[in-house]
């Protein structure tokens, strides 16, 4: 649900739901596990967050969901941490943070991260409250998780992340066209086997597999979301061949793009 203009976004996602992928985030981002667990690399590091933990996000950070059981499910929350605070104090307690905090596993066995874990259920609870302080409430608790945020030690970027985001948006701003390895690449700035490594130490993958997710998983949406044809999501994707589009699909959601349409709708 999207309240008040975006102020706050609140989705929902479940180990059905949720996509593999590295994602880039663009906002202040929170990811509260209620139920199962998930595996995710967070800029090319392993973590695994389990029921009643939560993963704050900075902008600028770089995830990628590699796996999820069938429990699984998660609340995320996006917002501005402009938003949280008066103009006159953004430029003392928001500019100065943002892209240097990185990100932050909170554990419910930690004392500090427990209370705050407390404040994540209040922020959900109070939007979905038929009150008209319900988003005043939530903005002024969630501007308390932020404060206990920034003041933790800042977070060096790692060394070749903003490489990583340039490849990784390139693929995204022309995921319908045949990429080459040597494309990849250049939007990084590096060669070919440097691209590599770079999707392999931060995604375990490849640049071209990667690209056939990301494609695939457009295709899904179009599926879901329109009544297009399959030949036509095919075609739109380059595909020549509807077979081979079927069997690229099965290969990245384990079910062809007819029972995976019927499935979700």
């Amino acid at each position: 649900m999207n309240v008040e203009e975006n102020v706050i976004d609140v989705q929902s996602w479940t180990g059905r739901t949720m996509e593999i992928g590295f994602a880039m985030t663009v906002q202040f981002q929170i990811w509260l596990v209620t139920q199962g667990e998930v595996e995710v690399r967070i800029n090319g590091t392993r973590s695994r967050l389990r029921t009643g933990m939560a993963l704050l996000l900075d902008r600028g950070q770089i995830t990628k969901v590699e796996r999820n059981d069938d429990a699984f499910q998660m609340t995320m929350l996006h917002v501005d941490p402009f938003d949280l605070v008066a103009p006159p104090l953004t430029e003392r307690y928001v500019t100065p943070f943002i892209e240097t905090i990185g990100h932050h596993v909170l554990h419910p066995a930690e004392p500090g991260d427990k209370a705050i874990l407390e404040t994540l259920h209040k922020v959900i609870r109070s939007l979905k409250k038929d009150s008209v302080f319900a988003l005043f409430d939530a903005t002024l608790q969630l501007a308390v998780v932020w404060r206990y945020w920034i003041q933790r030690q800042p977070v060096t970027r790692r060394h070749g992340q903003e490489r990583m985001q340039r490849m990784i948006t390139y693929i995204h701003d022309h995921d319908t066209m045949k990429l080459s390895l040597e494309d990849i690449a250049a939007a990084g700035g590096l060669s070919r086997a440097e691209c590599c490594r770079y999707f392999s130490k931060w995604g375990d993958t490849s640049p071209l597999a990667y690209v056939q997710d990301v494609r695939m998983q457009r295709a899904a949406r179009l599926l879901c979301e329109t009544d297009s044809p399959v030949a036509e999501v095919a075609n739109r994707f380059g595909f020549t061949s509807v077979s081979h589009f079927v069997q690229t699909f099965k290969k990245v959601h384990h079910q062809t793009p007819l029972a995976f349409r019927k499935q979700k709708t």
